[in-house]
């Protein structure tokens, strides 16, 4: 196996090894020949300069001498990504696998060493050539990591029968945070009451059906949890029942199914929820909830949802104090029934995204007259697919005209990225400017570049101010 170039000659460590080495030389402690510049070195310094290095390095490093062999057993962070380093030679990696479990199956004591991070990324080594022998060395990968007392797992599981989580995972007693990347998982969830720690769980394509219990399990038992992560899982019910101390939930690019539910019951520490992707057919909340950041970057449905569940969803966001909208989100804010007309007083911070279209820049008209008290406002504009609505842009379809009924009196920070001079562009210029009497600063990056650009800029300095001490700026980058 060769070894030549596994560290850097920058590296610190290799700094202090050659002078060292050139100090034992002077003192005739060498001979000049033969010698090991890291003899000297504990196994704790072999270990961090291990876990700096990829995969090969790392296991290569343990050929160099009998000195670095344990240097992977002391490593306290080690990131095995099979697929990245053997991209065109898989079956090599039955030889590094074995290679790994020797070394983390070293005879030093396991508690000299602490595992601080370990991440498992196992795409391609599930294969025919040796998919019976990886799961072993899975196993026995996993026992090693729990002895060494692992607080942070990252495992990515390739599809495969082959494929699945070995009972050695619910020996990580000590684990605070966990990411399970599983593709296409068929199989239920085990249960996890033996992580007590356990602070922060990330989910990633997995199936949860409705008749499971997984989370009330482990809310149950796993009182620290305070991070929640479900990303790309296909949900049919979603229940979160505490007491919990739960503080944020993440919900990113999930399928549900025609029946799903979003329930949350007893989270009273819930702060932050980020809902983006699909939507689910019922949101029940019960229970006192005061979320301050609010992320609903949800997409417009296919099929139209019920008003209950629009109803349910907005009422949650009521009293969030930082709220980030997508475009079908402002949409929905923006619809004339009574129901969605929320006053939302608490928020300070906003975010919006609007599509690239006529009136695309006006649609958080309405949406700023619900938000009395928001001091900065964030306006980003992306390219539309949809075809442009014509004779939309006056104003009149959103119940504002001139802006007369939009109250911002506490604005004092507005960015607006990509705008162009449409008039749905400049006319949402030239309300803020007109209404906001406290602004501060507005920054604009147009969406245009060179002549158009200075014609817009002329035509926005000239609009008249209510704020005296207000200052435009014009970006050229986001």
């Amino acid at each position: 196996m060769r070894t030549k170039h596994l560290i850097p000659n920058n590296a610190a460590g290799l700094t202090y090894a050659a002078r060292d080495y050139s100090a034992g030389e002077d003192h005739g402690g060498g001979d000049g020949v033969g010698g090991d510049p890291f003899e000297g070195f504990p196994d704790a310094v072999l270990g961090l300069i291990v876990s700096k290095l990829p995969l090969r390095s790392a296991v290569a490093a343990s050929a160099i001498s009998r000195r670095w062999r344990g240097a992977v057993a002391a490593a306290p962070a080690l990131d095995l990504d099979f697929a990245a380093a053997f991209p065109a030679a898989p079956r090599r990696r039955a030889a590094f696998a074995a290679a790994v479990t020797a070394a983390l199956g070293s005879s030093a004591p396991p508690h000299r060493h602490p595992l601080r991070r370990l991440r498992l990324a196992l795409e391609g080594f599930f294969d025919q050539a040796f998919a019976a022998s990886a799961a072993d060395h899975l196993a026995s990968w996993l026992t090693a990591a729990a002895a060494r007392g692992v607080e942070r797992l990252e495992l990515h599981l390739p599809r495969s029968r082959l494929a699945v989580l070995p009972p050695s995972l619910l020996a990580c007693t000590s684990l605070t945070s966990l990411t399970l990347r599983l593709d296409r998982y068929a199989l239920p969830l085990p249960s996890f009451t033996t992580f007590t720690r356990l602070s922060r769980l990330h989910i990633a394509c997995v199936s949860l059906n409705a008749e499971d219990d997984f989370f009330g399990d482990l809310f149950l038992h796993c009182k620290e949890v305070r991070y929640l992560i479900l990303e790309k899982c296909r949900v049919g019910a979603l229940r979160l029942t505490g007491p919990s101390r739960l503080c944020s939930l993440a919900i990113t690019d999930c399928s549900w199914t025609e029946e799903s539910a979003l329930a949350v019951f007893e989270m009273p520490e819930l702060r932050i929820l980020h809902y983006s992707g699909a939507i689910a057919a019922r949101h029940i909340i019960d229970g006192e909830v005061s979320l301050e950041d609010v992320l609903l970057n949800i997409e417009k449905p296919l099929v139209k949802p019920r008003e209950a569940a629009l109803r349910e969803l907005l009422t949650l966001v009521g009293n969030a104090r930082r709220l980030a909208l997508s475009p079908w989100c402002i949409e929905q804010f923006a619809r004339p029934e009574e129901w969605s007309k929320l006053q939302l007083d608490k928020v300070r911070w906003l975010t919006c995204i609007v599509e690239r279209r006529e009136e695309g820049a006006l649609s958080i008209v309405p949406l700023l007259s619900n938000c009395r008290n928001v001091e900065e406002l964030c306006v980003s504009v992306v390219p539309s697919q949809g075809k442009w609505r014509r004779n939309s842009g006056d104003g009149g379809s959103h119940g504002v005209l001139g802006g007369k009924r939009v109250s911002v009196k506490h604005l004092k920070v507005v960015r607006m990225k990509y705008i162009d001079e449409s008039r749905s562009g400049f006319k949402l210029v030239k309300v803020l400017l007109k209404n906001a009497s406290a602004l501060e600063t507005m920054t604009i990056v147009p969406s245009m570049d060179g002549l158009e650009q200075a014609k817009f800029r002329r035509r926005v300095l000239k609009l008249r101010k209510s704020s005296q001490n207000a200052s435009v700026q014009f970006c050229t980058a986001g």
